[in-house]
């Protein structure tokens, strides 16, 4: 057995533990068949709507804080770094911790589970498997997502001088999800329209138009949301690595990038053509790369080994040095110069031309967040990120839109009224931006530590 999972099994699922979680149990289910005595259609109904409650608060919620805990405690106890140099491989760590540390959480979800299925057959419920399947699938995401956030805690508070802690870990995803949506929803990302189809993973009914055809909406909700799980998982795979002092090669982000673009862009191929499904696909990716630029510790040193190297040529070395928003930065790029190429060339729509903009200010929006976070101080880098490109989009763009309407605030914004305005606009603040950045970073000098070992 694998020793990291058998470890967390003994300390989460300790029959003191166990016992205790089954008289819980026990005495939830007895009330729903109490309180169902006189129902004509009998228990099962009622007990079926209690095991979905108790496997979500189990599984989604008690078992994602489960799975992050599994990291935070131990850098709470001062263990975490022992385990570090220890001889597990990376995937055993992962799968240990994962499943390890949620273990009792999932017993008791998989109860209600059961009494799911059991009043499903006896109900003669439809498409009862495929429902089984979503939320095992959901219930897997939530927890691999928590463990990839509390490993991105762990490196960020590492580099920034400070201790990680699941408050700061928590308040910083529900923070950075609250700022994505705004993001997503904002005019320079044509309101949401590359996180339209995203909605179909919960709130399709019936059919699902994807890819040119029409899918049934809960096998592609069962099928969809377990693709996300198993990235979910892989990501916070690849996250223990670098916590093990391995290096990643710069390929499993890039994938899983052309998967997210192909996932958007393919809700938009049978009612408005490639083209369009390409410019969707660039959105969602650009959103990606401002998610990955807070993500990733503020490290300058390894910054500059990655521009010397890559400078260099050396490919080998700069290749695991790769700063994480590089990727979605040149997809996106690609995305929509491909858009560009399928639409003749020309600007097809003003939506096409607004995500052609978007790359510049994504560009420099990107320089605006390096420059604050690679800083002397760079625990309060993410704030002052926030606020600056608050100020740039807020007050830029109100003071533009008062001075010249959409000509105006296209200066700071991309805006689909006008597109090549917001393109030079863009591009002329991200040199000013990038050269400030360079100085502050100083990419011109040597690096301090030499680069580790190559990828694997």
């Amino acid at each position: 057995m694998n020793p990291e999972f058998q470890r967390n099994l003994w300390l989460e699922a300790s029959p003191r533990r166990i016992a205790w979680a089954g008289v819980v149990l026990l005495l939830i289910y007895g009330a729903a068949v109490a309180l169902t005595r006189n129902n004509p259609y009998g228990a099962f109904p009622a007990l079926g709507g209690v095991g979905a409650v108790v496997f979500v608060a189990c599984a989604m919620l008690w078992g994602a804080r489960a799975s992050g805990n599994s990291i935070l405690a131990e850098i709470a106890d001062r263990t975490w770094d022992f385990q570090r140099l220890s001889a597990l491989p990376p995937w055993t760590m992962t799968w240990g911790k994962l499943f390890g540390g949620s273990s009792l959480a999932w017993m008791c979800a998989l109860t209600g589970l059961l009494m799911m299925v059991i009043a499903g057959v006896v109900g003669g419920v439809v498409g009862l498997g495929v429902t089984v399947i979503f939320m095992l699938a959901l219930a897997v995401l939530l927890q691999a997502v928590s463990l990839g956030a509390a490993l991105i805690g762990v490196r960020k508070a590492r580099a920034e001088g400070r201790t990680a802690r699941a408050s700061g870990v928590l308040g910083g995803l529900i923070i950075g999800a609250i700022l994505l949506s705004w993001v997503a929803g904002s005019a320079g990302f044509q309101r949401g329209m590359g996180t339209e189809g995203f909605g179909a993973l919960f709130s399709a009914n019936g059919m699902v138009d994807w890819g040119g055809r029409l899918w049934p909406a809960a096998g592609f909700r069962a099928l969809a949301l377990s693709l996300f799980a198993a990235w979910a998982v892989v990501g916070a795979w690849r996250l223990m690595r670098l916590e093990l002092q391995m290096q990643n090669a710069p390929v499993v982000w890039p994938a899983f990038l052309i998967f997210l673009a192909i996932f958007a862009g393919g809700f938009m191929l049978r009612t408005q053509g490639l083209a369009a499904g390409l410019a969707v696909g660039s959105l969602v990716v650009a959103l990606s790369a401002y998610a990955a630029a807070f993500a990733e510790p503020a490290d300058r040193v390894r910054l500059r080994q990655f521009v010397q190297f890559a400078s260099k040529g050396d490919l080998a070395r700069a290749a695991p040095l790769t700063p994480a928003p590089l990727a979605p930065l040149l997809i996106a790029t690609l995305l929509v110069l491909a858009a560009f190429a399928t639409s003749n060339g020309s600007l097809m729509t003003p939506e096409l031309g607004q995500a052609g903009a978007l790359i510049a200010f994504l560009l420099r929006d990107l320089g605006v967040i390096a420059l604050f976070r690679m800083g002397e101080r760079p625990q309060r880098g993410d704030f002052s990120a926030v606020v600056a490109l608050g100020l740039l989009y807020g007050v830029g763009g109100s003071i533009g839109w008062a001075v010249g309407h959409e000509t105006g605030g296209a200066l700071f914004a991309p805006l689909a009224h006008a597109p090549l305005i917001s393109l030079v606009s863009g591009l002329v603040q991200a040199a000013v931006v990038w050269t400030l950045a360079v100085r502050r970073i100083g990419l011109s000098a040597p690096p301090s530590v030499p680069a580790s070992v190559p990828a694997t």
